[in-house]
C-alpha cells in the first residue's frame, strides 16, 4: 500500500546545472544531495526538502517546461519569500481562490509552474515585537536592502513589500507613494499580524494602538520606505 510521496520530479534542460542551483539551492535554500554515479551521468540535480522528501532535476530532451502541472511547496514566509523571489527576477503571481491559504505561483528558470503556500498559524506577533522593529529600522540597525527597495519602486502599487535585513517583511499600504498603514507584517519564524488585529473589533478601541497609529518621521520614511507621510 502507498505511504507517502518519497521525490517529486521536475525536468530540465541540459546543461543548465549551475541556472538550477543557483535557484533551487541559493533562492530558495535546499540541500543538494549527490545523484547515485549511474544516474548522474545523465545529469540533473537533486535537492532535499527540509520534511526529508526530494526534488528531482532530469534532462528531459527536447524540452518542454511544465506549464500547468506543478509541486505545492509549504512555506512559512511566505511574503518574505515573495520578496527575494521578485527581486531575482521571478515575479509571483498572486491567487485567493483557496480559503484560509495564501499561496502564489511563480517560475522557475526554466519556465517550470511552482507554488508556494503559507497556511496560518495560531500564534500572533505582539505589539512591542513589531515596535521593536520599525524603531531599528529608524536607528539604522535593521536596513532594507537597497536592490529590494528599487524593485519595490520600479514595480510601484498600492501594497508595497518590504524585505528587511533581518528577515522581517512589511506590506505596506500606500497612497501613490505616501505612507497609509501597515497591511501585514510577518517574522522569520512565521509568525505574522494583520492590520485587522491593530484596528480590532468594529465600534471598540484599538488592542495595538501604538501599532494602529505608527507613522515613521517624514526623513526616515522617505530614506528607508522610499515614501511620504
Amino acid at each position: 500500500m502507498i505511504q507517502g510521496i518519497d521525490h517529486i520530479q521536475l525536468a530540465m534542460p541540459r546543461g543548465e546545472e549551475p541556472r538550477a542551483r543557483a535557484f533551487y539551492a541559493d533562492l530558495l535554500g535546499l540541500r543538494e544531495i549527490p545523484k547515485p554515479p549511474e544516474l548522474a551521468k545523465r545529469g540533473g540535480l537533486w535537492f532535499e526538502l527540509p520534511d526529508g522528501r526530494g526534488l528531482h532535476l532530469g534532462v528531459e530532451e527536447p524540452f518542454h517546461p511544465a506549464r500547468k502541472a506543478h509541486p505545492a511547496f509549504r512555506v512559512s514566509t511566505l511574503d518574505a519569500l515573495g520578496m527575494r523571489l521578485e527581486v531575482a527576477g521571478h515575479a509571483p503571481r498572486w491567487s485567493n481562490e483557496v480559503p484560509d491559504v495564501r499561496r502564489f505561483h511563480a517560475d522557475d528558470p526554466f519556465g517550470n509552474r511552482l507554488e508556494f503556500q503559507e497556511q496560518p498559524g495560531g500564534q500572533r506577533l505582539t505589539e512591542d515585537e513589531v515596535l521593536a522593529v520599525l524603531e531599528a529600522l529608524e536607528r539604522g540597525d535593521v536596513t532594507i536592502p537597497d536592490a529590494q527597495r528599487r524593485a519595490v519602486e520600479e514595480a510601484p502599487r498600492v501594497l508595497m513589500p518590504y524585505l528587511c535585513s533581518n528577515g522581517w517583511c512589511f506590506l505596506i499600504f500606500n497612497d501613490d507613494f505616501e505612507w497609509d498603514y501597515i497591511e501585514r507584517v510577518t517574522a522569520p519564524d512565521g509568525r505574522w499580524l494583520v492590520f485587522e488585529d491593530m484596528v480590532g473589533p468594529p465600534g471598540g478601541p484599538s488592542p495595538m494602538p501604538r501599532l494602529y497609529e505608527y507613522r515613521p518621521p517624514p526623513q526616515v520614511a522617505l530614506d528607508v520606505w522610499g515614501l511620504s507621510t
